[in-house]
């Protein structure tokens, strides 16, 4: 650790971070292993270059988080095997600090993002969209990028029509991640000696269509990235003026060059559309039908529960239940829990009041009148509705 320390404080720098994103500083953050936290640029640091903290729960995945109540950029080595890797992550997730920093408000509403179709005719638009947003950034004659990026916002804009709070929520996700992608890749090709490979690895991400609509969210990153990159091409000085503009990424998009509506002919692409549907709907049942056979006690808590924290990357949504696959933080009445490991919620119309929560436990839990008492989890009090050897059921 101590060589990605040193290898870190190398890195980072006030000039770099600009040459990213204007106005762009480096801010609080730290990168952790299974035992340690290193942390920097952190008021609790003092003079220090970084220090050293015992881990906790709050420092989990790569996310940004209110750390002594000053927003930091966190990052698991463990996941990643490279520098360059941990460093545009560093650099990714300050990005998200910065955008806190600057009273940023374009944020997605989660809730409509847990609820998005899988649909026969929003998959095929957007598979043909999608790859007129790529054609439109690889095109080097003038005339025909402006036709591939007019053919792009039409389908956007037909998508929109039929499909507008979905589409919004696309555009909300773009805003917010896309240009925090725009950054990992500037850091990537900024230290990295293989560039080609950095941009065939993001395009792949963008044009692969199974993986675009199983995970919407995640796939709104890519066209976000390419987004930034197309605006590079058509507008100068495009991250300016985009920062201080109250409109979404597509919609500075269409403002910033000579829109005309395009006359498109949808190709027949009815088989791979299909197959496409299926194959997202089998998945997520698949998924789900895993989580089911865990091996383990299982735990059912019904009853008024708050979700106050969760990785939005990770979560396969269908038909009102949530399956959380890296953890969870919830609250039931005053207190708080933390779950490091899959857990399924089960909600109405908010995913985050949840009516029943299931996860499977390696012990069984200490039954003591009307508490439990979990291991790595904590105590639960309310009423035991049932419970056998492979099962226990508790209402809050």
């Amino acid at each position: 650790m101590k060589k990605l320390i040193d290898t870190v404080l190398n890195n980072i720098s006030n000039e770099r971070f600009e040459n990213y994103w204007e106005g762009f500083k480096p801010v609080a953050f730290a990168i952790f292993d299974d035992r340690d936290v290193f942390l920097f640029n952190h008021p609790k640091c003092n003079e220090e270059r970084y220090i050293k903290l015992v881990k906790t729960e709050e420092f989990h995945a790569c996310t940004c988080i209110l750390f002594e109540e000053v927003p930091t950029a966190i990052v698991d080595t463990t996941l990643y095997d490279s520098f360059e890797v941990i460093y545009s992550l560093i650099v990714h997730e300050s990005f998200h600090v910065f955008q806190h920093l600057s009273e940023e408000s374009r944020y997605p509403n989660e809730t409509v993002g847990f609820n998005y179709p899988i649909d026969f005719k929003n998959i095929q638009l957007r598979i043909i969209e999608r790859k007129r947003l790529f054609e439109a950034f690889t095109s080097t004659e003038s005339l025909e990028k402006q036709k591939k990026i007019n053919e792009f916002i039409t389908l956007r804009d037909m998508r929109t029509e039929l499909f507008p709070d979905y589409v919004e929520y696309e555009n909300s996700v773009e805003t917010i991640e896309g240009p925090a992608l725009y950054v990992e890749y500037q850091a990537l090709t900024d230290i990295s000696y293989i560039n080609e490979e950095i941009i065939k690895h993001f395009a792949e991400q963008l044009l692969d269509n199974n993986i675009s609509n199983l995970n919407i969210r995640i796939s709104c990153y890519n066209s976000g990235l390419f987004l930034c990159l197309l605006l590079d091409d058509i507008s100068e000085n495009w991250k300016v003026k985009f920062s201080k503009s109250k409109l979404g990424l597509y919609h500075f998009l269409k403002n910033a060059n000579n829109y005309t509506s395009a006359e498109l002919t949808i190709p027949d692409n009815a088989e791979e559309v299909t197959r496409i549907v299926n194959s997202a709907l089998s998945d997520k049942l698949n998924i789900f039908e895993h989580f089911y056979k865990s091996d383990g006690i299982k735990l059912t808590i019904s009853g008024a529960i708050k979700l106050i924290g969760f990785d939005p990357m990770n979560i396969t949504q269908l038909d009102g239940q949530s399956l959380h696959h890296n953890f969870l933080s919830f609250k039931i009445m005053n207190k708080s829990y933390f779950i490091k490991q899959p857990v399924c919620t089960t909600y109405e119309s908010d995913f985050r009041d949840v009516q029943l929560i299931e996860l499977f436990l390696n012990q069984p839990p200490l039954h003591i009148g009307d508490r439990l008492i979990i291991d790595n989890f904590g105590e639960i009090e309310g009423s035991v509705i049932s419970e056998e050897r492979s099962s226990i059921h508790i209402m809050v």
